[in-house]
């Protein structure tokens, strides 16, 4: 196996590396090593019951190629501003908000780890395991443990008596964040990620809402890709 270095130097290059090093990030649960990020506090708070099955609801859900013409947007008012200020003969001061490629990139790799429409969650007093369709599960122990030395860096997660956290920090800058939020009526699921990656100031965050559902009562099913945008088929109602 080349060094995470040299993956996640060209890591921009291939949606396909990121799909394998996802699956990997998932199977690093297993390997124990040491883990330098700091642990965040548990709180004493009962956690709320995620468990059930849930579906996307695209309604309420953010769309990944919305949000990455909103950091295009932003990037071609740097780059206005960075012209603007030569030429007037001035140093632009503004904070770099980071190159296309790279946000390209982390768009890309924003759709794949949030490219799950229906979730299957598991919990019990221990632990809570949330089932993501064609993607890692996401595992937690709710005895105060939060954190999960990796291979790849370090896995935490947390409750902070409202919120449910799942982080995953690379060796070389790249982090992951999830936070499942619970509504009132515990009808509705909020997941917001967001993704960090060197060479870019400001990281990209996408919410998903998932509502419950009943698995024996679906007729079609929807994903939504950067290429194709919402793509709905249909299939057989288990009855």
């Amino acid at each position: 196996m080349h060094g995470l270095n040299t993956l996640f130097s060209g890591w921009q290059d291939t949606v396909s590396d990121m799909r394998y090093w996802l699956w990997v990030i998932g199977m690093g649960c297993l390997v124990s090593c040491v883990s330098e990020a700091p642990a965040p506090s548990w709180s004493d708070k009962p956690m709320a019951s995620f468990a059930g099955h849930w579906e996307v609801d695209y309604a309420r859900s953010d769309s990944i190629q919305t949000q990455l013409n909103v950091s295009f947007r932003e990037v071609q008012r740097e780059l206005r501003r960075q012209r603007e200020a030569a030429e007037r003969g001035s140093t632009y001061q503004g904070s770099r908000i980071g190159d296309l490629d790279t946000l390209v990139a982390l768009a890309k790799m924003a759709e794949l780890v949030t490219d799950a429409d229906l979730l299957q969650i598991e919990q019990d007093a221990r632990h809570v395991r949330i089932d993501r369709e064609n993607n890692f599960a996401l595992t937690c122990d709710l005895d105060g443990s939060q954190s999960v030395p990796s291979q790849l860096g370090a896995e935490q997660c947390w409750w902070d008596g409202g919120q449910l956290h799942f982080s995953v920090f690379m060796p070389d800058g790249l982090s992951i964040h999830h936070r499942f939020t619970l509504s009132a009526d515990v009808l509705s699921l909020a997941q917001r990620t967001h993704l960090m990656a060197p060479g870019v100031s400001q990281g990209l965050e996408v919410v998903r809402i998932f509502s419950r559902f009943d698995p024996s009562n679906r007729g079609y099913r929807c994903t939504e890709t950067l290429s194709k945008g919402r793509v709905c088929t249909t299939e057989r109602v288990v009855e």
